[in-house]
């Protein structure tokens, strides 16, 4: 087997501008720890104190478990235990989880540009930095889900360059999908999660991302997750990564769909 082939990561090359992105929820990711103990309320009074285009604010809860005691292998719930913050700016556009173990930034709402999205998000991973004081970034992730709708009998290869695996000797296209396939970025920390699959009636009502519902209707998801681990919290090591990786993003996006999706997306 041969080893995979290295490529330049170039975060200054341009990517096409889409006037109708499919792009569902935008996600940047921090997980980390805090090394001073956060309190619920004295922490809520900062956060509306430092955000107060953010006026809606709720406590966020986990569920505790322990291993059951006969089998050794069970999860029993013990109790729920507060970890955190969602808030959510007036519009509804940015969503902000503020937890114990870091922050998740989301736009769930007609994205607009990667800069504006990109420096709200580091806004209140500063926040985060100056109230909890982390040593290290456990996992630094930055996530594209894209939504296409898809017309009855619609084939998969009017959006993407390579279709799903077909039956040998059968001109099938499948009903439905999941492909999830992981790939390590040779020569650089990254990795991407790269994730295709067919939204159908059946699931519609309870597949979720993390923020949105994926929406009504048969459609073609397209999630995007390029991610690291163990990096250091430092302000241009952290804007660096944070540009390659969106690079990683676009690429995988722009190299695999058609000329036909582009020219829908307003490319």
């Amino acid at each position: 087997m041969s080893a995979p082939s290295q490529f330049t990561i170039n975060p200054n090359e341009e990517f096409p501008n889409l006037s109708n992105s499919p792009i569902l929820e935008a996600v940047i990711h921090w997980d980390t720890d805090s090394s001073k103990i956060l309190e619920q309320m004295s922490l809520k009074e900062e956060l509306t104190k430092r955000l107060p285009d953010y006026p809606i604010i709720q406590p966020q809860y986990g569920v505790q478990f322990e291993i059951g005691a006969f089998d050794g292998m069970s999860q029993i719930p013990q109790n729920t235990q507060w970890n955190g913050f969602r808030l959510e700016n007036n519009s509804g556009d940015y969503v902000a989880q503020f937890t114990l173990t870091g922050i998740t930034f989301s736009r769930i709402k007609s994205y607009e540009n990667w800069e504006s999205f990109k420096t709200e998000a580091l806004r209140f991973w500063h926040i985060f930095v100056e109230i909890a004081e982390p040593k290290m970034i456990r996992r630094l992730g930055v996530r594209f889900i894209n939504r296409i709708p898809l017309k009855q009998d619609e084939s998969i290869s009017t959006y993407l360059t390579s279709e799903s695996h077909k039956p040998s000797g059968l001109e099938l296209s499948p009903k439905s999908f999941f492909y999830q396939d992981t790939y390590e970025v040779v020569g650089y920390p990254y990795q991407i999660n790269w994730v295709r699959t067919i939204q159908t009636e059946q699931t519609e009502q309870t597949e979720q991302t993390e923020q949105t519902e994926l929406g009504d209707g048969q459609a073609l998801i397209l999630d995007i997750d390029v991610f690291l681990t163990e990096i250091a919290n430092d302000q241009e090591n952290l804007n660096q990564k944070l540009a390659e990786m969106r690079w990683l993003k676009n690429r995988i996006f722009f190299n695999n769909i058609t000329d036909t999706a582009l020219n829908n997306f307003g490319g």
